[in-house]
């Protein structure tokens, strides 16, 4: 009798926290994503063509419609590539686990989509040229989703530093608002806004979580913090 997982043997042990968190469908967008971004940092004589034509430009405006989907896979910057994957990769088998792939697509696709769809708009009527790529906002959007599932749930972030998954959320949505409104990029603030909506609302979200979400972060900015050894007391529990 032939063994049938010859060749199928368990990865080794150092590389388990991060397999653990890729499905085969976050396994998959990471691969699409690191060939497309591979051959944009390779292939020199192809970026003025994934500039103009895949990335989100002023060319949707002339007919090229599918820019606001192919612009989630094409990323023009080395640390918007790594982060977006980190991104997609912390929380993204995660979100998936527990709402299901086709909701966790939607989530991904539909605050990506929207988030472009009203960038390119106000791209249009500002008359401004800007060129946007990556996949931030559905990343975004899924990170605004696992607050929105684990609540009060205790996250490690890195090494024994634990946040609340809403407050990690919190921070991130934050962050990005922040940023866009220091650099008054107005197209990117309000399809960041149009993605956070989409995270909240298909993951179940509701307007009283979020004033509670606050009014948390309000009393205990000062708690954030590492928890000692790494480890919580009492029956807090931690999403890995």
């Amino acid at each position: 009798m032939h063994d049938r997982s010859f060749g199928r043997r368990p990865p080794p042990a150092w590389m388990r926290p991060i397999t653990e968190r890729l499905s085969p469908t976050i396994r998959n967008l990471i691969v699409v994503m690191a060939v497309v971004f591979g051959l944009y940092t390779m292939a020199a004589g192809l970026r003025p063509f994934f500039t103009a034509h895949l990335a989100l430009g002023p060319a949707v405006a002339t007919g090229e419609l599918w820019q606001p989907l192919t612009s989630l896979f094409v990323h023009l910057d080395l640390w918007g590539f790594v982060f977006d994957l980190i991104g997609l990769w912390f929380v993204g088998a995660t979100v998936e686990r527990s709402l299901g792939r086709g909701r966790f697509l939607l989530i991904f696709f539909g605050a990506g989509l929207l988030a472009n769809i009203v960038v390119a708009l106000l791209l249009l009527a500002l008359a401004h040229p800007s060129i946007y790529a990556g996949c931030g906002d559905s990343v975004l959007a899924l990170f605004v989703a696992f607050g929105v599932l684990f609540g009060r749930t205790q996250v490690r972030v890195f090494g024994s530093l634990a946040l609340q998954a809403r407050i990690l959320s919190l921070i991130l949505v934050g962050m990005s608002l922040i940023s866009a409104l220091a650099q008054a990029a107005w197209p990117s603030l309000a399809g960041t806004v149009v993605a956070i909506a989409v995270g909240y609302f298909l993951s179940g979200g509701s307007g009283r979580s979020i004033l509670d979400a606050f009014a948390h972060l309000r009393r205990h900015r000062s708690r954030l913090g590492v928890l000692e050894g790494g480890r919580g007391r009492g029956s807090k529990k931690y999403v890995n």
